[in-house]
């Protein structure tokens, strides 16, 4: 039973890599990008079960951006982790 959950953590992960890496590429600004790189990061290990924290907060992005960038990223992962 427990390889069947590791596969399909595996299975989710991989499918969260992807759609995370084509919304985090399609980011222009550069700032806004790393900091998107780092919370689907942070999804990944909260999925995982591992230790998390939120990633820092860069200089230079404001909050709506930000808002948009986590509220996106987290639709993403609770279509494949089923988290809240």
């Amino acid at each position: 039973m427990n390889e069947q959950f590791d596969a399909e953590l595996a299975g989710a992960i991989l499918a969260f890599n992807q759609e995370s890496l084509l919304y985090c590429h399609g980011i222009s600004d550069m700032v806004a990008q790393e900091y998107a790189r780092n919370y689907a990061r942070m999804l990944q290990n909260r999925a995982k079960g591992a230790e998390f924290s939120l990633p820092r907060i860069p200089h230079g992005l404001f909050e709506p951006n930000r808002n948009l960038i986590r509220s996106t990223l987290d639709r993403i992962s609770e279509k494949y982790f089923h988290l809240k």
